[in-house]
């Protein structure tokens, strides 16, 4: 009982503190810790927020981390996980909500500041294709690939279809590096083309290809790296060039 009223007196002490100064005001174990008391009401949760940040090494990586990965840290149970992930995913949620949704992505510094949000806290590389109207104004992001941190695999069915469906005819792709840096490899300027061969074929334009790594971003465009699509040019065009 007495170690029980000492835990309320803690919370309580905690909770005055964030109202009184903000989240800001916590260091972040004890940020974890004041998340955890929603999932775990009368137990001391400042051991497992130390945990947390000793397994994954700061406190972005804890709230980065996948459900899986959580649990496997001692006294970290399925409740527990799914509130740190369910609070990335709402952090995800508002920026992307944020966005202003009908402004031109005429330029490269417009686009970035478009797709960052898509990928902001993944671990896993995810594929996206912006597809715009004449106007150069996003209509829909559609996810055409997920991988593993460092592969992606285009389902390429799924991307055509999705595009004939549309009005369409051009588009921007997107994607992140979670474990790299913000620069094309081969492999990238590669896909880029296989796409561009693809939609192609339905008279679509891929205008861009922007690479995410953290806060960092590039355009193929900018950056010359974006292959050039030629009919019947041979996806071999886009290593050589």
């Amino acid at each position: 009982m007495a170690g029980e009223n000492l835990h309320e007196e803690h919370r309580a002490r905690m909770k005055a503190r964030v109202e009184r100064d903000g989240l800001e005001s916590l260091a972040e174990h004890e940020a974890l810790e004041y998340l955890l008391f929603m999932s775990i009401p009368r137990q001391d949760t400042n051991v497992l927020a130390h945990r947390l940040i000793e397994h994954f090494g700061d406190f972005c990586k804890v709230m980065e981390a996948e459900p899986e990965e959580l649990e496997q840290v001692p006294g970290i149970g399925p409740k527990s996980a799914h509130l740190i992930s369910t609070v990335m995913a709402f952090s995800r949620y508002y920026t992307l909500k944020k966005r202003v949704t009908r402004q031109a992505l005429s330029t490269a510094e417009a686009a970035i500041n478009y797709v960052k949000p898509l990928f902001r806290g993944l671990q896993n590389e995810q594929l996206y294709l912006i597809l715009l109207d004449d106007a150069c104004r996003p209509m829909q992001d559609l996810r055409i690939a997920e991988g593993v941190p460092n592969r992606v695999t285009v389902d390429t069915r799924k991307l055509l279809r999705a595009v004939a469906r549309t009005n369409s005819t051009c588009g921007i792709l997107a994607h992140n590096h979670p474990t790299g840096m913000a620069v094309p490899s081969e492999a990238d300027r590669l896909t880029t083309y296989r796409i561009m061969e693809l939609t192609g074929q339905l008279g679509f334009t891929v205008i861009d290809h922007i690479i995410i790594a953290g806060e960092d971003a590039c355009s193929m465009l900018n950056r010359g790296s974006l292959p050039e699509y030629r009919p019947g040019g041979g996806i071999l065009q886009a290593a050589s060039r």
